[in-house]
């Protein structure tokens, strides 16, 4: 059974220094920074299990005092609760680590976005891929859930580079729990990024080619047993008001998973027939037949004969699970 979700944006809170494509108040909308006492209030009020989490922002980069207040808050939330929070990989030393370990933390996100040295110096990271991939490892070496928060259409980066780094991802994991966020580069007004973009030094993908990588993305992380739990940045009003470019659209993910799913039947058939489940039809005739159109130019059909070719025939695995194989967070692995 999935448990009920309490979040908390500390936007940019204790970031050891600010990447090239970061602003994470116009991200998440929230520019407020809760406070210990808004969590315990927050955590008391909860009437069943809930996982707390903390978003956006460094938080073990936090002085241990901070940290530890927000923590004791948790505390008031009903027994069985649990913490989910995302930080730096700088930031996760073994003495945090033991710190964390006193709470009923269960899942610790870090923000990998690449492990290609070159495009983290671009971006301005502050550590190698190899700094990141120890920081993995030790939470998982630790028994916490790990999760990699990676990024595509970064400043240097190839689709190349990405799949590499989920594969080095899946070495580092060694059959662990590791769970994975992908999320496009998008240009913001009042970064580093937008700079680059206005003097033409940086030239984002499309929604379409995004779309498409991303889908080879979920292909090569199924293929290494890695789940997917998010494509695509969380919609926002201020999100919308804020994109000068890139690959941003309110149904990203949606998107994503049907580029997945076409990749998935062209390789299983070239010309088909295909059987796909009824509750899958809309990643391919969604959004314009986006998955269908997609579908039908990797294998030279027409998008009419290649709708006629399809079966959406019952609650079958398309892609060789079986539906009730599910994800960290209860949701059908790919949906």
């Amino acid at each position: 059974m999935t448990m009920k979700r309490l979040p908390f944006f500390l936007s940019m809170q204790s970031c050891p220094r600010r990447c090239i494509y970061c602003h994470q108040g116009e991200i998440t909308g929230t520019f407020r920074i809760p406070s210990p006492d808004d969590v315990e209030a927050a955590a008391a009020a909860a009437d069943c299990p809930t996982e707390i989490c903390f978003f956006g922002g460094s938080f073990t980069c936090l002085p241990p005092d901070r940290q530890k207040a927000y923590l004791n808050g948790v505390l008031k939330a009903p027994g069985g609760s649990t913490v989910r929070l995302s930080t730096h990989p700088e930031c996760v030393s073994p003495a945090i680590l033991r710190l964390l370990g006193s709470y009923p933390v269960s899942m610790i996100e870090l923000g990998i976005s690449s492990l290609d040295d070159h495009v983290l110096s671009l971006c301005n990271r502050g550590y190698s891929g190899t700094e990141a991939l120890s920081a993995v490892e030790r939470v998982l070496d630790a028994g916490f859930h790990g999760g990699a928060q990676m990024m595509i259409g970064l400043p240097g980066q190839s689709e190349q580079s990405s799949f590499e780094d989920l594969r080095r991802l899946a070495a580092a994991a060694k059959g662990r729990p590791l769970t994975l966020r992908i999320y496009p580069c998008l240009v913001l007004r009042g970064t580093p990024l937008e700079e680059l973009y206005r003097k033409g030094d940086f030239v984002p993908p499309d929604v379409d080619a995004a779309a498409l990588w991303s889908g080879r993305l979920l292909v090569l992380a199924r293929e290494l047993g890695i789940p997917v739990q998010r494509v695509g940045l969380q919609e926002s009003e201020t999100l919308g008001r804020s994109v000068v470019a890139g690959p941003h659209h309110p149904a990203f993910g949606e998107l994503a998973r049907a580029a997945e799913l076409a990749l998935t039947l062209a390789v299983r058939s070239s010309l088909g027939p295909w059987q796909v489940p009824g509750r899958s039809r809309s990643l391919l005739t969604g959004h314009r037949q986006y998955g269908l159109r997609l579908l039908a130019g990797m294998t030279g059909l027409s998008p009419e004969e290649t709708g006629r070719r399809i079966d959406f025939a019952g609650d079958i695995g398309v892609y060789g699970n079986t539906p009730n194989e599910r994800g960290i967070d209860g949701t059908l692995s790919w949906e």
